[in-house]
């Protein structure tokens, strides 16, 4: 008999429990809630984006922008006003963040591209 409660107490802690857990994590209703993995190279064109992403702001003649381009490009992507030296530096320095992250995620499949994008202002 005593044995008959204790497996009745497991088994109600136990469904008691499951209940508690199925109400703690609801399934998302809305479409920002929805759980998302990026991949690697989304990954880790957010990362640049974060850290190295150049405006046009502060006297700068240009912007800099890191996009994914699958399956395993970065582009590293230059708007300009001026086709100045520093635009080329600004590309080798892009080139060579990349790399850098890259490399500290020991990421060695990682390419690079690089598109120029001219601005006319009018």
């Amino acid at each position: 008999m005593r044995n008959i409660v204790v497996i009745c107490v497991v088994a109600a802690s136990l469904v008691a429990a499951l209940q508690v857990h199925s109400h703690a994590a609801p399934h998302p209703t809305e479409p920002g809630m929805v759980p998302y993995t990026p991949t690697r190279l989304e990954w880790l064109a957010v990362e640049l984006e974060a850290s190295y992403h150049s405006t046009m702001e502060n006297k700068n003649d240009y912007a800099i922008s890191f996009v994914p381009k699958q399956p395993n490009t970065i582009l590293v992507y230059v708007q300009y006003l001026n086709d100045a030296p520093k635009i080329q530096t600004a590309i080798d320095t892009g080139k060579i963040l990349v790399n850098r992250t890259a490399s500290h995620h020991g990421w060695s499949w990682v390419k690079i591209e690089v598109q120029r994008a001219p601005l006319k202002l009018k």
